[in-house]
């Protein structure tokens, strides 16, 4: 039961907290005297009610819930999410219930466990970036449970957590992007698209994927495509490079995804076979180095930032451009003719 007892000259009332099952206390603002502490008492008795009420209405899963099953509602909540973010969280869990058994009630995941939990993947033998997506999809799950009361709220120590680091800053020589065009021959059209595609445009992998035949405009050199990342339909022109290359493809396919691999793990994996074929994966290139030359090279041609942007889908940073900046199909044609690709001498 809830109780009034002061602490320095304010009143507190004193409550055992059944989440927390520790005795906890709230301040009242009131300063001790006889009127304060009968309204006081009245605002124990009332929160002791509420907090029964609470205690009461708490779902029966909630109480006795495994992590599966919690799992489960958490993924049943985030269902709209990309399929990437979706693959994340499925991974998170893998190395989570590697720890923790699925089967078992969410009681066993509490500070302790969690914290032991998070300095076991920090010594995995992968990148630091790697372990923090593992950790930032513990946290949205930890927030999870804590929203739906299938576990007591606690907080991870802010030096246990993972965290980010920035990565060097690493794209393709010219020498390499030569190397990856004068062999593109010995590969099929689809990946030959996507390297076209992933070097002329900048586009995040998960963009590439969802063009569709349908949104590419030869006649205007223009393409239509939703980006997953940012949830926005975005509208950019095409490269004159790649007039041929899509011809050709659209006359292949007729219809549908313009590059065909079913998720991004699966297309990257393609790109890193191929960088190993030339012997230059060891440069520490990837699927997301096309993205980044494409950036480097288009500033260095004297594009400006506004328009590198808008062509490979960064949010703007300043109002200017965000609200009132208006960066037309016209302009940014224009501007794109600056990005050239190294070619051998002849």
């Amino acid at each position: 039961m809830a109780f009034v007892k002061k602490r320095g000259n304010i009143l507190h009332i004193y409550y055992y907290d059944p989440f927390t099952k520790k005795l906890s206390s709230k301040s009242t603002g009131l300063t001790d005297d006889k009127a304060n502490r009968k309204k006081a008492e009245y605002m124990a008795k009332r929160f002791q009610y509420e907090m029964t009420l609470r205690k009461d209405n708490i779902q029966p899963s909630a109480q006795t819930a495994s992590i599966k099953e919690a799992f489960g509602h958490f993924l049943k909540n985030n269902a709209d999410k990309k399929r990437q973010t979706i693959y994340e969280y499925n991974r998170f869990f893998k190395f989570f219930t590697e720890k923790f058994n699925e089967f078992d009630s969410c009681s066993v995941i509490t500070k302790i466990a969690v914290e032991d939990w998070i300095l076991d993947i920090k010594k995995l033998p992968y990148k630091k970036n790697t372990i923090h997506a593992i950790g930032k999809q513990c946290y949205h799950f930890l927030s999870f449970l804590f929203e739906y009361e299938y576990v007591p709220f606690f907080k991870i120590n802010r030096e246990v957590k993972t965290k980010p680091e920035v990565g060097e800053k690493i794209i393709f020589s010219d020498e390499d992007i030569i190397k990856i065009f004068d062999n593109l021959n010995t590969k099929n059209s689809n990946f030959q698209t996507l390297v076209y595609m992933a070097f002329y445009t900048g586009l995040r992998s998960s963009d590439l994927m969802d063009i569709s035949v349908e949104k590419i405009d030869l006649a205007n050199m223009e393409l239509r495509y939703y980006s997953p990342k940012r949830k926005k339909h975005r509208e950019v022109p095409l490269h004159p490079d790649l007039a041929s290359m899509l011809a050709k493809r659209i006359e292949e396919i007729k219809t549908g995804k313009l590059i065909n691999y079913s998720a991004t793990e699966n297309l990257g994996d393609a790109i890193e076979r191929y960088f190993i074929k030339l012997g230059i994966k060891s440069k520490g290139y990837s699927a997301r180095t096309f993205r980044k030359t494409f950036i480097t090279r288009a500033r260095a041609a004297g594009i400006d930032a506004s328009i590198v942007r808008e062509l490979v889908g960064h949010e703007h940073q300043n109002t200017a451009d965000r609200y009132y900046n208006l960066i037309d199909m016209k302009l940014m044609k224009t501007e794109l003719l600056k990005y050239k690709r190294p070619m051998a001498a002849e």
